[in-house]
């Protein structure tokens, strides 16, 4: 990915995140004496939190090492990366006072959702699962209005010319398969996961820009 594509995004990103945040401290404040499981994040999120939300302690649990294993012990000194199956979350039932997973449902085959929430519902006594809306008329990881609401094999040649496609140079085959990927959700469809949780819908300019499966257990 380039730097101009870089340059782009990570402002936006940066604010939309920690807007998020400080909703996620408004419903957890005990958030700093916390452990913390991001499953499918990455350590370039939590240094972007800094002097806001940090955990007590940080694991974050991915299914391939992309470079983040580097030591950055100066910035985040209770984090550890671990690599996972994708499948079962290496850690015993109710073992982190909170499991926050962010944009990733989105890119997890359909099939394989419903696995996911339940791990996460089993390994966080409170969980976090935030996704960008289905209903958002931009769709977020191409920057592309409505073409997320097309047929998928004219939306999959339409990301072509997406803003992505411009700044970030990708290939013809990482376009096409970064479309297959990515499959986002109905709030109907992420609630169906936790029916026991609560959907925090995240605004921008009036329209719900992404939701939350929130769960809370109680704070001492």
């Amino acid at each position: 990915m380039t730097n101009l594509w870089a340059s782009f995004v990570h402002p936006i990103s940066r604010y939309m995140r920690r807007k998020r945040a400080r909703q996620i401290l408004q419903l957890y404040p005990d958030f700093s004496n916390a452990s913390v499981l991001d499953l499918g994040g990455s350590r370039h999120y939590w240094e972007k939190m800094i002097g806001l939300m940090e955990p007590k302690s940080l694991t974050v649990l991915n299914v391939e090492d992309d470079g983040q294993a580097v030591s950055y012990s100066n910035l985040l000194p209770n984090l550890k990366i671990e690599i996972y199956d994708g499948i079962k979350i290496p850690y015993p039932d109710d073992h982190f006072d909170v499991v926050f997973c962010n944009s990733v449902i989105e890119h997890v085959p359909p099939a394989l959702r419903q696995n996911l929430v339940n791990e996460i519902r089993r390994t966080g006594r409170t969980y976090f699962v935030q996704t960008p809306s289905y209903y958002f008329p931009v769709e977020p990881h191409f920057v592309m209005p409505f073409v997320h609401w097309l047929p998928r094999a004219i939306g999959r040649k339409l990301v072509r010319i997406s803003l992505y496609a411009i700044l970030s140079k990708a290939t013809p085959q990482k376009l096409d398969a970064y479309f297959d990927e990515v499959h986002l959700l109905s709030a109907k469809e992420l609630k169906g996961y936790a029916p026991e949780a609560t959907l925090v819908p995240e605004r921008l300019l009036g329209l719900t820009k992404s939701y939350t499966l929130v769960n809370l257990a109680p704070q001492a």
